[in-house]
């Protein structure tokens, strides 16, 4: 599955999903590469990917690893931010979830930078660096997903990524709209509307606004009779 958002600022669309703006995706422009990833391929199950970016609140974070350890058929992606240390002080409850596959660890970068504004060797510096904190922290590499910050990539970035091994750029369909100060009432209407098979979702580990209605998700994505997967559960890796 692919998406093309319009071509307005890509920071500017996390700003209006974040605010529970964007209502649909469009195919009037391009504004991300082809071959950057929005969805999962058809499958005979009913599936969509629920990844969580950037985790600026430790309790937060602990919410989501307690919300995995009581729900052990609850499949995440988690798109780290290596020079964030909530990262650091969850690893040994993560660690655990990373060790079974129930979780996965993937690269958001080392200080979540605009990469289109980077030069070549600062790109790599960016994804490199993550992946070391990842390998040192959890003994995983996140190769070959990454997430770039605020979505924005060119066929520059791409090109640099893959060099390297990045060669998945993981965006998504749909968003929570979960950033700081927004309501919970809002989080649980954009999942309403975007949680669905074959499409990856992004939602954002920053405050208690998913955690305060995660058993209606977890309601919401019973009564449609979707699993969850990871990105490696759809693209395994070797690692």
């Amino acid at each position: 599955m692919s998406l093309e958002i319009p071509a307005v600022s890509r920071r500017g669309f996390i700003t209006l999903a974040t605010a529970g703006l964007v209502l649909a995706p469009s195919t009037e422009a391009l504004a991300w590469p082809r071959q950057c990833i929005t969805g999962l391929p058809a499958s005979t199950d009913k599936r969509f990917a629920w990844t969580v970016d950037d985790g600026g609140s430790l309790t937060a974070l602990h919410r989501y690893i307690d919300l995995l350890n009581d729900h052990p058929n609850l499949r995440m992606t988690f798109f780290v931010i290596s020079d964030n240390p909530n990262w650091k002080s969850v690893s040994r409850r993560l660690l655990p979830l990373v060790q079974t596959g129930q979780v996965q660890l993937a690269n958001h970068t080392k200080q979540h930078r605009d990469l289109t504004e980077l030069s070549d060797s600062k790109i790599r510096y960016q994804l490199i660096e993550c992946d070391k904190f990842l390998r040192g922290t959890f003994g995983h590499t996140a190769r070959p997903f990454y997430r770039p910050p605020y979505g924005e990539v060119n066929s520059r970035v791409t090109r640099v990524a893959e060099d390297i091994g990045f060669s998945k750029a993981m965006l998504w369909y749909g968003s929570f709209g979960s950033g700081a100060g927004v309501k919970s009432s809002s989080v649980l209407q954009m999942a309403t509307k975007w949680i669905g098979d074959e499409r990856i979702v992004i939602d954002h580990a920053n405050s208690m606004a998913t955690p305060y209605v995660f058993e209606q998700i977890m309601g919401l994505i019973k009564s449609r009779h979707l699993k969850t997967v990871t990105l490696q559960d759809v693209w395994p890796k070797t690692l």
